[in-house]
Formats: C-alpha cells, structure tokens, sequence
C-alpha cells in the first residue's frame, strides 16, 4: 500500500463500519457462549461428545477460511461479511427448534460457515484500509472491538438465561447478528480496492506462505486454546461451584480487560522491530496463566487470573496480526488472512477435540495441554525467529 497522504483519513470511515459490525458479531457469539455447553447439556446431549461440537465449529471455519479468504481477493470483502452474517443467524436460530440434539452439531456447522465468511474477509479489508505503518493500531482496534462484543454479549445472554431461561440467549444471538448484516450491507463499501485483474495466483501463493510458517504455527495454538475455552469454561466455572449469573461475569471480566490493553498494545505492536518480542512475551505470560488454572479451587481466583490472561493475549493479537501481514502484496491480503486464520481455526477444532475426553477426567485437565502447547509453541518461536538479533528492518 502506498504511503498515505495527508489529506487521508488513519482510518476511513469504512475501516470504522468494520470495527463496528465485528463488535455486534461478537456481541452476539458471546450472548450464546457462556451457557451453551449447559444448555445443549440440558437438552440431552452427551457430556463427552461436547468437544465434538465444538470442534465440528471450528473444522467447518478452517475449510470456509481456507477457500473464502482467496475469493474474498476476487470478488470483495463486504458481501461475504454479509452473508457470514446471515449464516450466523441461521445457525444460532437452530437452537430454538425442539429436535434431536445431535442437531446441535449441524447448527455449529452452519455457524462455522459463517464465521469463515466473516473473520478474513474483515481482516483483509483492514489490511486493504489501513496504511502498513498504522496497522497494529487498526487491528489492535479491531481485537478491542471484539473484545467489547465480547464483554457485553455475556452479560447480556448471562442475564437472558437467568431470567428468561436458557433459550433466551439465543433469541439475543439471532437478532444482534441480524443487526450485524444489515449494518456491514450498509457500512462496507461495495467493491474492495484490489484490481479484479490482479487476483492472487498460487504458484506464488505458496512459496510466501511457507515463509511465513511460523506465524501460522503461534496462531494455530495460541486461537487453539479459544477452542479448548468454548468446551470447557463453562463447566470448569461449575465445577468450582459458579452459577448462571457468576459465569457470565466470568466472560465479561475477561474480555473487558482486553478492550483496554488490545488499543494499547496496538502502539506497541506499530513499532516492528518489538513486534516478535512482544509476541513472545505474551505468550510466555499466558502459559504461565494457563497453568494456574490447573491449580485454582476458587471461583474468583480463576477470574482473577483471567484477567492477567487477558492482558497477556492483547499482548500476542494485534503485533501477530501486524507482523504476518508485513510485506504481503495487497493483492494476497485476503488469500493471506484466509490461511493465518484458518491456521488458528484448527487450532480451536484440534484443542476443542481433545478437551472433551480431558473434562471427563477433571474439568480443569484442559489447561494442562493448553499450557504445554503454548510453552513449546514460545522457544519454538524464539528459536526460530531470535528477535534479539533482527536487524531493524526484519520481518
């Protein structure tokens, strides 16, 4: 992209209509995620196969992401964050229908879809946006918009659910990812700024997303515990004795953190010679989290170290998501996205797989294999990339 002028806005007003549909698309992801292992639980889906369904979320992601993140490039951003949307709806509405429960894996599907839709065609379109120099701000913006969705849809279907039921929450979902559409058909622009001539080609895809293996890998395990979080919070919240309300709580005190430090580590990540240590360093301090959850018997404690999670992981998004895309021509923008976060889906299909057999066992199993990926994952890293001795011009 070419250095932006004066007379340019940092960030243009559709930049902003990104921001804000991903904040109503995670506002009503978070409404149905505190109470939906409970819900399905309830309706008499098996304990066991719950990992199961989230990763049949997270695998039906990382295809879409896969193929949509290369079509975003060929035919634009907005109508593919539309009808991400729509699936979003659909998905979500399914809960509501009185049928068998193995439905519930469908309807995840369904979802999936429209995540996959969704997330690289909206990082694509920051990166199509936002001058290079200004980009860990952009997406550290954008983590804080999802963060902000993050933070009120819990409270929102935490209080539905106690209130009304454990149904409600996904009446709440259906409608803000209706608003979602509606406010992206609007908002986005119609056509992206990549020339439809210009689109990516393979033979030269490939040999740049090998390069940049090492990014898909932190990815892969650092998302991968988001997946390993859907399965099993919730219950492990209700093993150390929280209820409907205080589970809810849990979410929003988690993500309300990262509002606030994914704006500030966004600065930071604009400065690229600290982008990889940075990267490290949150990732070594969320490993060290992790591992307290094995160890915590109290509600509030666990809270507590979420909210130091959650400073560590605004700490890796914005200067990860800045640094893969450093140097990627602006026609490979979305084939790019497509691959980092279908990278990060599998990570979430993978650990979300392997927490069902593990809340078995205990409800706090998980977060051993989470905090052992994410300490390999950590010296893997440095090792391969040694910020220490980057040069300051180095990827």
């Amino acid at each position: 992209m070419n250095p932006q002028s004066a007379s340019e806005p940092a960030y243009p007003p559709a930049f902003w209509g990104t921001a804000a549909a991903l904040l109503v698309v995670q506002t009503g992801f978070g409404a149905i995620l505190p109470l939906l292992p409970v819900f399905v639980r309830q309706r008499g889906f098996p304990l066991s196969d719950i990992g199961v369904m989230a990763a049949a979320y997270a695998a039906v992601a990382f295809v879409a992401q896969l193929g949509l993140g290369v079509w975003a490039d060929r035919v634009g951003r907005k109508w593919l964050i539309v009808a991400g949307c729509l699936l979003e709806v659909v998905g979500t509405g399914g809960f509501l229908a009185h049928i068998n429960p193995w439905w519930y894996i469908g309807f995840r599907v369904v979802q999936g879809l429209g995540s996959g839709a969704v997330v690289p065609a909206a990082n694509a379109l920051v990166a199509d946006l936002v001058d290079e120099s200004r980009r860990g701000r952009a997406y550290g913006i954008m983590a804080a918009s999802s963060s902000a969705g993050f933070a009120v849809g819990p409270v929102l279907g935490g209080l539905a659910g106690a209130v009304w039921g454990l149904s409600a929450p996904f009446v709440v979902g259906v409608i803000l990812n209706a608003g979602a559409a509606i406010m992206s058909a609007v908002s986005l622009p119609t056509h992206h700024s990549t020339p439809r001539n210009s689109s990516p080609r393979g033979d030269a895809l490939w040999p740049m997303a090998f390069r940049l293996w090492p990014y898909f890998a932190v990815m892969f395990v650092w998302m991968g515990l988001a997946g390993m979080y859907d399965t099993s919070w919730s219950l492990y919240m209700r093993w150390l004795g929280a209820g409907p309300r205080v589970i809810g709580v849990s979410f929003t005190l988690f993500a309300g953190p990262l509002l606030i430090f994914n704006v500030w580590s966004g600065r930071i990540a604009d400065r690229a010679r600290r982008r990889h240590l940075v990267i490290l360093g949150g990732l070594a301090l969320q490993a060290l989290t992790v591992c307290c959850y094995i160890f915590s018997r109290s509600v509030w404690l666990s809270i507590a170290i979420a909210v130091i999670e959650a400073f560590a992981i605004s700490l890796t998004g914005p200067a990860l998501s800045a640094a893969v895309m450093e140097g990627v021509p602006q026609r490979y923008n979305g084939a790019v996205q497509g691959l980092f976060q279908a990278s990060g889906t599998l990570g979430s299909a993978v650990l979300a797989l392997a927490s069902g057999p593990l809340l078995v066992i205990r409800p706090n199993h998980p977060f051993i294999l989470g905090s052992i990926l994410l300490t390999l994952v950590t010296l893997a890293a440095a090792g391969w990339w040694r910020p220490w001795r980057m040069p300051q011009n180095a990827l």
